[in-house]
């Protein structure tokens, strides 16, 4: 559960403020889609809140005009009626244009949030795996989905909010300078103390929702690695310890929940207290200057009015410049993912790579990991060569390079020096989706997505028909099989295929892979982990899989490593031999000793 070092330096780095750059333009970027509608919702919102403003005015005309001073009470009756439908279809339209606005906010803050969402979900699938060695899938999601969900309140209400806000305080302020400019100053003399509190609020909320987002994600990593592990955690009795371990994780983001909360909770009732100090001035002086007859008792009631919309934009500003810090924590973490360029990514004059024969070759291969230490190289110097429709097994002791061979060779990760081709060319100089689309991948793992088993067979080629899929899995003798499930081709595969046994996963995999019709097959110990009469059916598969293409092989069992057409050995990165199954062992080399240590003579 424990945070990995780029993790932390990252939370260190938020907290610190030093990532800098123009958030809010980067995240408000997302409404240009919508611009039309985001300008009919300012206009809207100018419109409202006009309507807002005209509402004490009104009062105090019914207070001055036909309350106060009136000769004829009949004519003061329906002065009084007039105003108050006046008053009243105010309100209404004030609603309706608050009505539309709502709606329109909403469409381009989630339209907004949406094509978010979008955009990390494709970031996500360019980066290369070194980001994923070194970053927890918790943290992933998290970015992906708690950070996005605390930008509802900037992305939806934040603009409309910030300029209702704004319009109502100069509103409000010019408001009140005509009524009465003494009376305004008398109220100003508050202002101070609000620019204090929230200068205060700016300061020690920064900091506190940036630590509580790190912790959030420290949190969401730590439940998402509980759940793919729950397996290991149940068979190794360890729901006890990880429970407590998640309780720590969880209690330090309660107590810097509780922090970020008490600044804020702090911040508004003080607010408040200022609101009280500022009427009971106003009243006072107000009063006094009414008795002298300076002003106006509609006045007065006007300037009160105006007072408590004056504070109330403050209240709404300090609540959103809440939402602001809590979205300014989020957008930092999600534009860092964002900002995370891929390490194998296109080359500017990249080509597209015609159909390969199969030809491949390794030339003074150097490679390390960057989760492994400078000096310690996975592969060192490789050079090796395969004729087109060759099958090589590769075999050696764990950590001997076997799955990096392979992995250089799908261009999940680029070699530190050398040079791997395919057909004499460099995969460097080529499309990653031209390469990717001619290869075939059948791991250990046998993920399946969840849908159908129809659904997974197309995964690497959807255009293909029902048909053509019937007609691999018959080539591959797994038709009966399939045919042979719950619903068929129809049966839900479940969650990674948990509803197949292990032995229906690996032959729905081979025959996923047969289906996307690859030139070059990768199988990375595809046929571990199985019954011997499903072992059976599989290798019987793979002699047809293996017709016609080069295929790589990474495999233990001696009945898949045997019918390779040459076998190379590897021990800590180097190639130390190469040759048949007969001919190596007739050698008494590595080989032999690791195929009489299976065999166990």
């Amino acid at each position: 559960m424990s945070a990995t070092h780029d993790d932390i330096a990252l939370d260190e780095e938020f907290a610190q403020g030093t990532l800098r750059g123009s958030l809010f333009r980067r995240l408000f970027a997302f409404t240009r889609p919508y611009r039309r509608i985001f300008w009919l919702n300012l206009g809207l919102t100018l419109l409202a809140t006009a309507s807002a403003l005209l509402g004490p005015r009104l009062i105090q005309h019914g207070i001055d005009r036909h309350l106060t001073h009136w000769t004829n009470a009949a004519d003061a009756q329906r002065g009084i009626l007039i105003v108050s439908a006046l008053y009243l279809g105010n309100l209404l339209v004030g609603w309706g244009l608050s009505v539309i606005q709502v709606r329109a906010s909403i469409r381009v803050g989630q339209g907004a949030m949406n094509d978010l969402r979008l955009a990390i979900f494709e970031h996500i699938q360019q980066l290369s795996l070194n980001y994923f060695d070194r970053t927890h899938q918790g943290r992933i999601i998290a970015r992906a989905d708690t950070d996005v969900d605390s930008l509802d309140r900037v992305l939806t209400w934040g603009a409309s909010q910030l300029l209702s806000s704004a319009v109502t305080l100069v509103g409000v302020i010019g408001l009140m300078l005509w009524y009465d400019w003494r009376l305004c100053l008398a109220v100003c003399a508050v202002l101070p103390s609000l620019a204090v509190l929230t200068w205060w609020f700016h300061r020690r909320g920064r900091v506190a929702y940036r630590a509580l987002r790190g912790t959030m994600s420290r949190l969401g990593a730590a439940m998402a690695e509980n759940i793919s592990g729950v397996r290991v955690v149940q068979a190794f009795g360890r729901e006890a310890e990880n429970a407590q371990r998640f309780a720590a994780l969880h209690g330090d983001f309660t107590q810097r929940w509780v922090k970020s909360a008490r600044v804020f909770h702090t911040y508004m009732p003080l607010v408040n207290q200022v609101f009280g100090l500022t009427t009971a001035i106003l009243l006072g002086y107000g009063g006094w200057r009414v008795q002298h007859g300076e002003l106006t008792v509609g006045a007065l009631a006007a300037f009160v009015l105006y007072v408590g919309m004056f504070f109330g934009p403050i209240q709404t500003m300090g609540d959103l410049y809440n939402a602001f810090l809590s979205a300014a924590a989020s957008a930092e973490r999600i534009f860092a993912l964002l900002d995370t360029e891929p390490q194998v990514r296109d080359r500017a004059d990249a080509a597209v790579l015609p159909r390969v024969r199969g030809d491949v070759s390794f030339e003074g291969v150097s490679f390390r990991y960057d989760t492994t230490p400078a000096d310690q190289w996975i592969l060192r110097d490789l050079s090796f060569s395969v004729r087109a429709g060759e099958t090589i097994a590769l075999v050696g002791h764990t950590g001997s390079g076997k799955t990096t061979i392979i992995s250089l060779l799908a261009r999940f990760y680029e070699p530190q020096s050398g040079c791997v081709r395919v057909d004499g060319c460099d995969l460097l100089a080529h499309t990653l989706t031209s390469w990717h689309q001619q290869l075939g991948i059948v791991t250990q793992e046998n993920f399946l997505f969840s849908g159908t088993v129809m659904e997974n067979l197309k995964f690497g080629r959807p255009e293909a028909t029902d048909a053509e899929v019937h007609a691999a899995a018959r080539e591959l003798g797994t038709h009966e099989i399939i045919a042979a499930l719950t619903d068929g081709y129809d049966t839900k595969v479940g969650d990674r295929g948990g509803t197949l046994s292990a032995g229906e996963r690996q032959l729905t995999t081979l025959t996923r892979a047969l289906v996307a019709n690859p030139a070059l097959l990768i199988l990375d110990e595809a046929t571990s982990a199985v019954d011997p009469r499903t072992e059976r059916i599989i290798q019987h598969a793979l002699e047809r899989l293996f017709v016609g293409r080069t295929c790589f092989v990474v495999a233990h069992r001696l009945s898949t490593v045997r019918r390779a057409d040459r076998i190379l050995v590897m021990d800590h990165g180097h190639l130390l031999e190469s040759g048949t199954h007969e001919a190596l062992l007739a050698a008494g080399g590595k080989y032999a000793s690791l195929h009489a240590a299976f065999m166990g003579t």
